[in-house]
């Protein structure tokens, strides 16, 4: 192993330390060099001999998730550990060619996003121990020199010392090889002030005639060409491109085909296998090194992923299950070359004393929750807007009588931490609940002490900081630092890939990004200045199934949080707050299995369960108060017409591809399928009819999304109008059956992001009121105020994953009493559990008896939350209600297994 230092540019002022967790290709044949028509290495093994590396190219840097999320830590460790590669391509989205993605392209706003993909991107190839190309991605007659130049120059100085790092300054010219010439000759000199490393030149006709590139009088020691080929398309021999190639190295130029395609290239069709195995054969006896086209997860087939869910490991399509097979294999021994000089931290702290002058935050050595600079570590949970995450932290009270979780635990049964005192998160489980966003959980250190509840003061001296470095065992996590100038929680972010052992990181805030959603504020740099908190976030991604969804490693422990650059004299506050020990802390965290290891299921009436994990009961239930002002259906005359005079229908996505089934009768004469039924068919609801869908099968065929099938309302029998429900305040209905996603249309949505809300799965016949404050559009969508006066359609989709073979724990869903209401609470309501909760309220007392640690939430009759508080044990609690104004208010107390809600009056 050998130890990494990074070349800072000038704007930086603290040197990076990387250690290569692994002996990989770099330790092995050192830096590539031009050597007559060949790769070789520095390592004196090497030195003249041959050397192929091969690996996979990322998709465009300025594309969607779907290829962003693979610029991570966690993406190349993927690609090294389930994929095998040896190099990988950071595809630089240079210009808004391929995307609307202005902020995000280098040269249109996006100089920071790109920098900071790049930075997480080559420090985990240089961890990895595997060789990076740094490719200035576009397909233009024109380079866009002068950004190049900048660009090359930048990278250069931060990155050109790694042994790992090639120079890839055009990806495909359109234009003559005169104009690459230009481009090369202004951008390789910048480059060779700070690096001697390989650099690889495009050529003509997307880069598919080295030979020109060979011909072209380039003046350099350790240049190559590159060419690009899709074996599906172009055939060895047809159009020349392995002549080309040869002809290129026959003049003592070396070939790296750093994009190459086992489809068409339009990056469609299938892999064409016979061709693509010519061509690997080719490139393996000729030398030529290589990088596979695409490791993303994009609508495309050469990408070689199905899924961006690779927590555990990489889902393969076609392309991607031969480009592996082609991966992996090679032994590697440490020549002992040096790479660039060293730095290591070791060992963990041991505190800080009070008054002392210390750039660390916190070591938690005091065994307080307290930070130095006087701020407190707490959590928090997504459980409040809908979500389902959980830990076992223990509850204490905070600053301000509030509850919140405990953070800081005693390290116990770790002999590789030697401290006394860490934060944890504890027995971490993931679930989306009702979430439209990914499901998360949080813990954080406040910078300063809270002035109020949730405002914590800006440390103005954060400025002076320029690299954070903590230690972490556990979970893959967003570590973010949270500032004033951020009101959406897109904070600036990076994600740190799990670790089974305890891992040191440093962090400098040019690898702090944004995601791609939220406001305007994603273009901006972060500004230290204004920093409140820094955060740990376990987060789950959006429309995955939670058993997917779960951390590698179900906790997290941090430990010794520094700041390079800071100088502050340190609060410590002793052990006046000492935590509990707990036995899952510093060792392995428990959980809870059934007898026999496997999950319970349950088969609900009317449709068989195809999942065995047992579903949840909604929490959305009966509202208190309740007026209706108009029943759309209630099905007591048990056909598909409303009271509205729409009609009920059913359908898949079998029109966009998707093979999704219901077992619903197809009726020719309604010309559609059944999907009204008699009470009878479930003696549970006690009506007289209702509608449903039966064993839904999710099937996502050839279509490009999430599969699904829906339950549908036309609100008018002519589709052209709509129905006028503005005097409603929400809408209610009861259902049961499988969670599902409700969505209203007014005819002025163009791009499918209908205003909507989501509901769980439910196993027994549930009530939910949805406000219009409550049904609102997804984020990617464009904005269109809801028209509640032209009201057209009504839908209940039951949507499944993309890319995702899964099927729905419940796989049926019935609908009934679907209502146009007054509802004075906007809360959605707890199903009432007998015999584990008691609500009763003597004077200005609420009595409360739990069987189990409970949360007890007050609403005023507008549906504001006036008093959240947890109860951390079971038993009697009383509860003040002194101060609060007469009137009506409802009560909702929630433990694990059980909620209750009521209304109460205040005299």
């Amino acid at each position: 192993m050998k130890k990494i230092l990074a070349i800072m540019s000038m704007a930086a002022v603290s040197a990076m330390a990387i250690t290569a967790s692994r002996v990989g290709p770099v330790s092995t044949y050192g830096e590539l060099k031009a050597n007559g028509g060949k790769l070789s290495g520095s390592c004196p093994e090497y030195a003249n001999k041959a050397v192929q590396v091969k690996g996979m190219s990322l998709f465009w840097s300025s594309g969607n998730t779907y290829s962003t999320d693979f610029y991570s830590e966690k993406g190349i460790n993927r690609l090294v550990d389930d994929m095998g590669v040896e190099v990988v391509r950071f595809a630089l989205g240079a210009a808004d060619e391929k995307f609307n993605s202005s902020g995000r392209s280098y040269t249109t706003g996006g100089e920071g996003f790109q920098k900071a993909l790049l930075k997480n991107v080559v420090n985990a190839a240089v961890d990895k121990d595997i060789y990076v190309i740094i490719d200035w991605h576009i397909e233009s007659s024109t380079g866009f020199t002068d950004d190049a130049v900048k660009f090359f120059e930048y990278a250069a100085q931060e990155y050109g010392k790694y042994n790992n790092v090639i120079f890839e300054i055009w990806n495909e010219p359109t234009g003559d090889m005169g104009t690459v010439k230009s481009h090369a000759d202004a951008v390789i000199p910048v480059i060779r002030k700070y690096s001697d490393n390989l650099i690889l030149v495009g050529s003509p006709g997307w880069s598919s005639q080295p030979d020109a590139c060979a011909n072209a009088g380039i003046s350099d020691k350790n240049y190559g060409c590159t060419l690009h080929f899709y074996a599906a398309t172009h055939y060895m021999g047809d159009g020349g491109y392995n002549k080309a190639a040869e002809t290129a190295m026959g003049k003592g130029v070396p070939v790296f085909a750093t994009e190459w395609g086992t489809v068409n290239a339009n990056g469609d069709g299938q892999p064409d296998e016979n061709s693509s195995n010519k061509w690997v054969e080719w490139m393996a006896q000729k030398g030529v090194s290589w990088t596979n086209w695409n490791a993303s997860a994009m609508d495309e087939t050469s990408a070689a992923f199905s899924s961006a869910v690779f927590e555990n490991g990489f889902s393969y399509t076609n392309s991607g299950k031969y480009v592996k097979s082609k991966l992996g294999g090679a032994t590697y021994k440490d020549c002992g070359l040096q790479n660039g000089s060293a730095e290591e931290e070791s060992g963990f702290s041991t505190g800080v004393a009070n008054g002392a002058t210390t750039s660390i935050l916190d070591d938690m050595e005091d065994g307080n929750r307290y930070g130095y600079l006087g701020g407190a570590w707490a959590a928090v949970e997504d459980q409040e807007n809908g979500g389902k995450s959980s830990i076992s932290n223990d509850v204490i009270k905070d600053d301000f009588g509030n509850s919140t979780y405990q953070v800081v635990y005693p390290v116990s049964g770790d002999s590789k931490n030697t401290s006394k005192y860490m934060a944890a998160l504890k027995d971490v489980k993931i679930g989306k609940g009702t979430l439209d966003y990914g499901p998360y959980i949080k813990m954080f250190l406040t910078l300063l002490k809270e002035e109020k509840k949730d405002s914590p003061k800006a440390y103005a001296d954060f400025s002076k900081c320029s690299t954070i470095k903590y230690k972490y065992k556990g979970a893959s996590h967003n570590f973010a630092i949270e500032t004033t100038d951020v009101t959406d929680y897109n904070y600036h972010r990076v994600n740190k890939d799990a670790s089974e052992g305890w891992k040191e990181v440093e962090i400098t805030t040019d690898m702090l990004k944004q995601e791609t959603w939220g406001d305007d504020s994603r273009s901006k740099p972060i500004n230290m200045a204004h920093a409140t908190r820094l955060s740990w976030e376990i987060k789950g991604l959006e429309k995955v199934p939670d058993d997917m969804n779960q951390p590698k490693y179900p906790y997290l422990y941090i430990d010794d949080v520094k700041c390079d650059g800071l100088s502050f004299t340190a609060v410590s506050g002793g052990a006046g707050d000492t935590p509990k020990s707990s036995s899952s802390v510093g060792g392995k965290s428990s959980s809870s299995v059934a007898p026999g290891g496997k999950s319970s299921s349950s088969v609900a009436p009317g449709g068989k369960s195809s999942s065995s994990v047992a579903p949840t009961v909604s929490s959305s239930s009966v509202a208190p108060v309740i007026t209706d002002i108009k029943v759309i259906d209630d099905f007591e005359d048990g056909d598909e017409v409303a009271s509205t005079t729409g009609t009920w229908y059913a359908y898949t996505d079998k029109e966009p591809g998707g093979l999704s089934k219901i077992s619903n009768v197809y009726d020719n004469t309604l010309g559609g399928y059944v999907v009204v039924f008699p009470g009878t068919a479930d003696a549970a609801n006690g009506t007289k009819g209702f509608a449903a869908l039966t064993e839904i099968e999710w099937n996502q065929g050839t279509y490009k999304e999430a599969p699904f099938v829906a339950l549908g309302l036309n609100t008018h029998a002519d589709t052209s109008k709509g129905v006028d429900l503005s005097a409603c305040s929400a809408l209610s209905y009861r259902y049961r059956g499988s969670a599902h996603t409700f969505k209203v249309q007014d005819g002025q949505v163009a791009d499918y992001a209908y205003h909507q809300i989501n509901f769980e799965d439910a196993l027994e016949w549930t009530t939910v009121v949805a406000s219009w404050d409550d049904i609102a559009q997804p984020s990617w969508g464009e904005p269109v105020d809801l028209n509640k006066k032209n009201i057209k359609k009504f839908a209940w989709e039951v949507i499944g994953y993309k890319n995702i073979e899964y099927q729905p724990t419940i796989n049926f869903l019935f609908v009934d009493d679907f209502k146009c209401v007054d509802a004075s609470v906007g809360v959605r309501m707890a199903r009432k559990s007998a015999g584990q909760l008691k609500l009763s309220v003597n004077g200005s007392t609420l009595n409360v008896t739990t069987a189990a640690a409970a949360r007890i939430q007050v609403f005023d009759m507008q549906g504001n939350m006036v008093m959240n508080r947890l109860e951390s044990a079971a038993g009697n609690h009383q509860v003040s209600l002194e101060g609060m104004n007469r009137g009506n208010y409802v009560v909702r107390v929630k433990t694990v297994k059980a909620a209750q809600t009521a209304r109460i009056s205040i005299r």
